[in-house]
């Protein structure tokens, strides 16, 4: 046999193989179940999730909710909303992550599941510190509590990881002291477990706990508890509490005036630092931070590299993010430009940078004030219409007319409305009020006609005599009464998303809905919101 045929015989053979695999892995994805496919797009969304590729994630996981609901699958459900709610957040959606999590809570909570309910609310409270709801973070974190007793992991690492999200909310709220039992509960239980990635961070916040209290001597015991445990290699990915606990270190020598010290630290953090590593929000941040000590130590030279340095990496990370964050890190690049040229002017023009800065503060301090007094008297007008609405709401809570008990009155012009006619036709309009017909997208002049049985043209005129006002506004005032009532009593509703309200209540649009709520009340339905949130918030105080 020469070599040409043993050629030939070998490329036979590897062609035979190479069909058989892939006719083995089409018959393989043709017996798939549902089940497996779900998983299997959870898996690739939790896939591209780790890759950063949030859109194809989303879209991914996506898809694995639709499936999941068709065949009713609420274990494989969770998961996708639990995954989906993560790369909305790491893509900066953040009411689409809020969405995404909550609808994983009230999963849970239809299936009487406590350890999916805390994972849930875990989200939730991560989350929630981002879109300045502090108050309501430490809210779900203090309910979060109250189950851990029923969760079937208590007292293991999923229970210290429960306290630290906890102590992460009290901690952005600044509330250091309602976080401290919390923290040392957390501590306690993960020193027992031998849990040695979570004591790590909860040493660290420990150590941040007492840089609070400026007790610098137990600041720096638990810091460098953390980075002893770091160097004996206990934790199997190190780089990230290394950082933060050097960070926080620095910051310590930092707050005492001790810019050598806190200098030194900092450089010790970023000599582990790799390639890799250089777009992460916390090595940008310890560049910045080592730049601001070298500011105060007047070592320009030093400095102005390093301001160089994170204006790049965060140019990198730039293109990785929405247009909104974009326009964030122009801004602030922009502003780390301007202080490398006052540093590269700083010894030839010191003095007349100074009178600048002077002049600047002064108009700056004027237009503050300025600003402040028409914010502060449209926070006022704002707060007393909204009280006043309050109070209203509470009012025709309280003491509901009824539209039966109106006289017809007499007409002078038009069709001639006969009296026993209107009462029947304002009986039946009273009746699709009761069921909430206005709520439905194709409440219109024509179909409110049909359902009181009677024509555009009388009803029209019905509306205009009885309820004194035209048919579109008649229908606005009913949706945008009834939101107001809702959005008070409905803790869940005040969640939706401006959209899903106007959606919820019958409106094509968000910024109709707007226009109707601001037109009928003189306030923004999210000024609303936050509002009673806040009266909420006093109360249970």
């Amino acid at each position: 046999m020469n070599i040409k045929k043993v050629r030939i015989i070998l490329l036979g053979i590897i062609f035979f193989l190479v069909g058989y695999n892939s006719f083995s892995q089409q018959t393989h994805n043709t017996n798939e179940t549902k089940e497996q496919t779900i998983q299997r797009y959870i898996n690739l969304g939790y896939e591209r999730q780790k890759k950063e590729e949030y859109r194809k994630s989303i879209a991914l996981l996506s898809e694995a909710i639709v499936l999941a609901k068709e065949i009713e699958n609420d274990s494989l459900l969770f998961r996708s909303y639990m995954k989906l709610g993560k790369s909305y957040l790491y893509s900066w959606k953040n009411e689409k992550s809020i969405e995404a999590y909550y609808n994983a809570l009230k999963l849970a909570k239809d299936n009487g599941d406590i350890d999916r309910e805390l994972a849930a609310y875990s989200g939730l409270i991560a989350l929630l510190p981002l879109i300045n709801k502090k108050d309501k973070a430490v809210d779900y974190s203090l309910y979060a509590l109250t189950l851990i007793d029923k969760a079937s992991f208590k007292g293991k690492k999923n229970h210290v990881n429960v306290l630290t999200t906890v102590c992460d909310a009290f901690m952005a709220k600044g509330e250091y002291d309602a976080m401290l039992p919390h923290l040392n509960e957390g501590i306690q239980l993960a020193e027992k477990l031998n849990y040695y990635a979570g004591l790590v961070d909860l040493y660290i916040k420990k150590g941040k706990y007492y840089r609070h209290k400026k007790n610098w001597e137990k600041a720096f015991y638990y810091l460098n508890k953390c980075k002893d445990i770091l160097k004996e290699g206990k934790v199997s990915s190190p780089f990230f509490p290394t950082i933060n606990a050097s960070n926080a270190i620095a910051r310590c020598y930092f707050d005492q005036e001790k810019y050598d010290e806190a200098i030194q630290e900092l450089l010790n953090a970023t000599s582990i630092i790799q390639k890799e590593d250089l777009e992460k929000d916390n090595v940008i941040e310890t560049y910045l931070f080592l730049a601001n000590c070298y500011l105060k130590k007047e070592n320009f030279e030093a400095a102005a590299p390093l301001f160089k340095k994170v204006i790049g990496l965060k140019d990198t990370a730039r293109s990785r993010k929405d247009a909104a964050v974009n326009k964030f890190h122009e801004e602030d690049s922009n502003n780390l430009l301007s202080d490398i040229e006052k540093l590269q002017h700083q010894e030839k023009e010191h003095k007349q940078t100074i009178n600048y800065m002077l002049w600047g503060i002064l108009f700056i301090a004027i237009a503050f004030l300025l600003i402040s007094f028409v914010f502060i008297k449209k926070q006022r007008a704002n707060k007393a219409t909204f009280n006043a609405l309050i109070e209203k709401i509470s009012t025709l809570e309280a003491d509901k007319k009824s539209i039966s008990s109106q006289k017809p009155k007499s007409t002078t012009k038009g069709t001639r409305l006969d009296d026993d006619i209107v009462k029947t036709i304002l009986a039946r309009l009273e009746k699709l009020e009761e069921q909430e017909y206005f709520l439905k997208p194709t409440c219109n002049l024509r179909s409110v006609a049909k359902k009181t049985k009677t024509n555009s043209t009388y009803i029209s005129q019905i509306i205009n005599k009885y309820k004194e006002k035209k048919f579109n506004d008649y229908i606005n005032d009913l949706r945008i009464e009834y939101v107001l009532k809702r959005l008070k009593n409905d803790e869940r509703f005040r969640m939706f998303s401006i959209k899903g309200i106007a959606t919820e209540i019958g409106y094509r649009s968000a910024d109709s809905f707007v226009k109707h709520f601001k037109k009928k009340t003189g306030l923004n339905p999210s000024y609303y919101i936050k509002q009673l949130n806040k009266m909420e918030a006093s109360e249970g105080e």
